[in-house]
């Protein structure tokens, strides 16, 4: 904490050396924060916030030494981000985290069912449903020879928890992460989340002090080798569709961690991985509420309460029926972009091997007088949008919701107002198979990824099990087959939610 004080310090005050400069700086800062408090207080702010930034007001005014001032701020601001871990806390949340896990996704336990699969163990229950993929040898050995820094896409708020398990899972450390403020405002996951080693972000706070600090923390972090998650995305995806649009922000982090730790220990410094990972879920508890905060909603949404555990309740499906959980891990990329191998070797786009350090510094040479410093982080992320689509998995209730929804469009008199919409089943299943047919041409090529009820081909049984787990608990499932045979949907905008996951790939002319 005092590292970071200090660094946050000395570049603030030499971006501002003049007295007059960082007064109106201050000035800046406490107008921003009182008119914070002012028009959005949250439950996790501190209780004395607007009697601080009211005496920092009053500090300014009467002339106080501003590099003090300045000192107090930046305190006050890392004793809100900073984190803290406990071994004992970790151990049992992650225990309690995977009773959980194995309870909803696999229901079965509590003795209802085939008697096989009644009271199997925890850890085959869990195995059977939390299905980890892709490059898994590679970030077990990157964790060892160097910094893992995950870049998973952000669809749900348990996003972050499932990622802790999957990486404990694979043996790996425990990972600092960044959560929003928000999440604090409950005093659950507030308890939890500050037992795990989670910094907090507060997307409120724009001043210069804050957004400082906040970098400096998650450099210093890095740079002291802690593995790390964060979502270049920013927030979470509210239309449901693969990030595209990256925070560059955040992910030159890693890039000015690497420099530092170049220029300090020389060719001989860990390197940083970044390592491209995509989420997926058949139901994502706040998909309702995100679709329509989304751009994409044409009316004025209902404001809610942020806080996905309230969708968590107790009905037959949550108790009867389980679902699954898909983590695919990418290729590991280095700062620069390069791919790198389980030995942390780089290599281009031809597949010829690079020495990152001299690569690294022959383009801060050329950025100086050349280009933008910051150029490297456009090539890096498109490096990890590419990496999203070609790991994205694709699963049953989503390919049956993108189906669906295309063939809704073509409906006589459609309209996202509608209750209900009837699509019939013959005309649904001839489309399915032109649009899985231009999926295993991707599957082939490897732009996308295929879950095993995808890969066996049976299109009887891949609508089966996608009707039976899209959005499984919500109220009301958005997709079902009606009496007839035919295929109901029930609600627009959720069946739109889910359908974005599948966009991208050019297959919407695939349905005629």
């Amino acid at each position: 904490m005092k590292e970071i004080a200090r660094r946050s310090f000395e570049s603030l005050r030499s971006r501002y050396a003049s007295d007059t400069e960082l007064y109106r700086l201050l000035d800046q800062t406490t107008s921003k924060e009182l008119a914070r408090i002012a028009a959005d207080p949250w439950v996790s702010d501190p209780k004395d916030d607007h009697f601080f930034w009211t005496e920092m007001a009053s500090y300014i005014q009467d002339g106080v030494e501003p590099s003090g001032l300045l000192k107090k701020i930046i305190a006050r601001y890392l004793d809100e981000i900073r984190s803290s871990f406990s071994i004992r806390h970790y151990q049992l949340i992650v225990k309690g985290v995977q009773c959980v896990f194995v309870n909803l996704l696999k229901p079965k336990c509590f003795g209802f069912g085939a008697k096989k699969e009644r009271w199997t163990l925890r850890n085959k229950r869990l195995h059977e449903k939390f299905h980890i993929t892709g490059a898994i040898n590679t970030i077990r050995s990157l964790a060892e020879k160097g910094t893992i820094v995950l870049v998973p896409n952000h669809t749900s708020n348990w996003d972050s928890v499932v990622m802790g398990l999957a990486m404990q899972r694979l043996g790996l450390p425990p990972l600092s992460w960044g959560a929003g403020l928000n999440l604090f405002n409950n005093k659950g996951f507030r308890y939890i989340f500050s037992k795990l080693g989670t910094y907090k972000v507060d997307r409120r706070k724009k001043t210069i002090p804050y957004l400082q600090a906040q970098k400096d923390y998650a450099c210093l972090m890095l740079e002291w080798n802690c593995h790390t998650l964060f979502y270049p995305g920013g927030t979470r995806s509210r239309s449901g569709t693969i990030e595209s649009d990256l925070k560059f922000g955040l992910l030159g982090t890693p890039f000015e961690a690497q420099a530092k730790n170049f220029k300090k220990y020389g060719a001989d410094a860990k390197k940083f991985f970044i390592v491209p990972i995509v989420l997926n879920y058949h139901c994502v508890l706040e998909a309702q509420q995100l679709i329509r905060e989304s751009d994409l909603y044409e009316q004025v949404p209902v404001v809610t309460q942020d806080c996905c555990h309230k969708n968590l309740v107790l009905t037959n499906n949550m108790l009867f029926k389980g679902s699954e959980i898909f983590i695919n891990i990418g290729v590991p990329l280095d700062v620069m972009g390069n791919q790198v191998d389980e030995k942390g070797h780089s290599y281009d786009s031809q597949g010829k091997k690079v020495d990152l350090y001299e690569q690294f510094f022959h383009f801060l040479e050329q950025a100086e007088t050349k280009k933008r410093r910051n150029d490297h982080v456009n090539i890096l992320g498109r490096k990890i949008v590419e990496n999203y689509y070609k790991i994205n998995t694709v699963l049953s209730s989503h390919l049956v919701a993108f189906v669906a929804y295309e063939l809704a469009k073509k409906v006589e008199g459609f309209s996202m107002h509608l209750a209900q919409v009837v699509i019939n089943r013959e005309i649904f299943m001839l489309a399915l198979a032109e649009v899985y047919k231009a999926l295993c041409a991707l599957y082939e090529q490897e732009k996308i990824a295929f879950t095993p009820v995808l890969i066996n081909g049976q299109l009887n049984a891949i609508v089966v099990d996608g009707l039976s787990k899209l959005g499984i608990y919500h109220d009301k499932p958005p997709l079902v087959t009606a009496k007839n045979g035919d295929v109901l949907i029930q609600d627009i905008w959720t069946l739109l939610y889910y359908h974005n996951r599948l966009t991208g790939y050019g297959l919407e002319t695939k349905i005629v």
